[in-house]
């Protein structure tokens, strides 16, 4: 997969913005559930999402009780996503 695909599938979506943006702040693994309640998505829209992240390497998930979550900071990726979503703002605003 080459870096376009790899932008356009990771950004390709207002909820993937979100879900990134929600686990970039949450700092540690979370849920399905904790990521409903930080993004207001659907359910069923942050699986198929977080989906798609997983593939291209942006989200990691473990199995424990639950399926937990988190944001892969060692991917080139999305450590420069975070840095741009610091540098504008995105991070932190309520």
């Amino acid at each position: 997969m080459n870096s376009k695909q790899i932008i356009e599938i990771g950004l390709g979506s207002i909820g993937k913005i979100k879900i990134m943006k929600a686990l970039a702040e949450e700092n540690k693994l979370a849920t399905i559930y904790v990521l409903h309640k930080k993004t207001h998505l659907k359910r069923e829209d942050i699986k198929n999402n977080i989906s798609d992240l997983v593939k291209i390497g942006w989200v990691t998930h473990n199995k424990y009780a639950n399926v937990m979550y988190g944001i892969n900071r060692d991917n080139k990726y999305v450590s420069e996503l975070i840095e741009f979503f610091n540098d504008v703002g995105y991070i932190g605003q309520q």
